[in-house]
Order: structure tokens, then sequence, then C-alpha cells
């Protein structure tokens, strides 16, 4: 099934996106708005967030789900976004703070056209949506103590350095600098990890003491037992 968005070809909108500069003299490219400068700015102003920070482009895992063979997809964000541009404006406005896209902003038509590029039409099952919600704080500090402070080093700078070793800003906030992490409980640090973010968060009850703008890892992008070493790494650091 392949999502209509009322654009007509579109590669006869590729002009609309090659209409400035990130550097002078320098040509917007439709990639420019999954990895590049034009990325952030689709968010609040100072946003520093990308698409490319959460996304792959190559089948790779990251937080989210990767943006190879996204484009076609008959449903986004768990079923909460009918169509590519509600799971693209989800991103746009939840957590980079921006403000909606339309279907012919110059910015989604470029985008679009990037995602269509690297993706096939005959993918089109929605990805699943299946964070782990444990009952409370507390259900997290027993499933994730225990882990190995050496090993989570490397493993610490692949899934989380890119964040909160310079305080990225997300949207209006920043990442909490890796120094701070270690007065967070065990428990605490694991539920937000696992939990949470805007809507469609994996928690969204009292349950859940850690909401903010951090995407989620599911199990099936960080298993359990590198959590534990992330974890026990930043309690040693």
């Amino acid at each position: 099934m392949k999502l209509h968005h009322g654009l007509g070809p579109v590669f006869g909108l590729f002009f609309l996106a090659a209409c400035g500069s990130e550097e002078e003299g320098t040509e917007i490219q439709p990639i420019d708005y999954y990895q590049g400068t034009a990325s952030a700015e689709l968010g609040a102003a100072g946003n520093q967030a990308r698409c490319s920070t959460c996304h792959s482009n190559d089948g790779s895992k990251r937080s989210g789900a990767t943006m190879k063979d996204i484009a076609y997809r008959s449903a986004f964000k768990g079923g909460d976004a009918p169509n590519l541009l509600a799971g693209t404006n989800a991103c746009v406005t939840g957590w980079m703070g921006g403000t909606a896209l339309t279907a012919s902003d110059p910015g989604y038509v470029a985008l679009l056209s990037y995602l269509q590029s690297i993706s096939s039409p005959s993918v089109t099952t929605p990805n699943p949506l299946a964070p782990e919600v444990l009952a409370d704080e507390a259900a997290y500090e027993t499933a994730y103590a225990g882990g190995d402070a050496a090993a989570g080093a490397s493993k610490y700078s692949a899934s989380c350095g890119g964040c909160h070793d310079g305080s990225l800003k997300v949207g209006p906030a920043s990442s909490y600098p890796k120094s701070s992490l270690k007065s967070f409980s065990i428990g605490r640090i694991a539920q937000k990890v696992r939990t949470s973010g805007p809507p469609p968060s994996g928690s969204a009850d009292a349950s859940d003491t850690t909401p903010g703008p951090m995407p989620f890892f599911e199990p099936t992008d960080l298993p359990a037992q590198d959590l534990k070493d992330i974890i026990a790494h930043l309690k040693a650091g």
C-alpha cells in the first residue's frame, strides 16, 4: 500500500527543497532534511536534534525505527499515526518542539522524497511498537541492577553519548549531561530508557516518574544486558 500525500510526482517538487543553503553557496539537498541543519530547523528555535539523531538510514538500530524502507508503510507510531505525514509531525512537534508540517511544506516534500529514495514500495507492514513497561520504578531497579561497568563504557558511547555527552538540545530542553546521571537511581534510569518521551511513550501514567523528551529504547533495540552495563557504567562514573 503506497501512502497518498496528494503531492503528485515527488521529483517534480525537488526545486522546493533547493531554495536555500546550510552554508553559504551550498544548496540544500533532500538528505539534509534527514541529517543536516535543515532537519534540526524543523524543530523549535535552537533545537539540535535531527531525524538522524534517532533514526538510521541504513537499517541499523538506533532508538527509533530505521528510516530505510519507511516511506510506504501503512501506519506509524504503533498505529497512532495513520500516514507518514502524521508520523513525521509526531517527531517534529512532540520531540523537536516544532510546528506541524503540511503535505506541501518544502521541508516535508524534501524529506518525503529522500525517504522514498531509500524505501521499497513493497515494504508496507507497520513497524511494531513494544516498549517494556514494568509495574513501577522499583521493578526496573530489580530488573537492571548488577551490570558490568567496564563493558558499559562502549555501550554508553554507542547508544547514549550522542545526546548526553554534549547536552544536546532536543526541542526546548537540553539532554541531561552524563555527569548528572549518576545521581539517579538504577530504577529511574532504566524506566526512563524503557518508557520515556512524549506520546506514544511506553507509559503515560503515575507509575512513570520520568517524563521528558527522550526516546525510549525497546529491548530489541537495546538488550537488557546492554542496559544493565550502561547503568553500571553511569553509576560508577
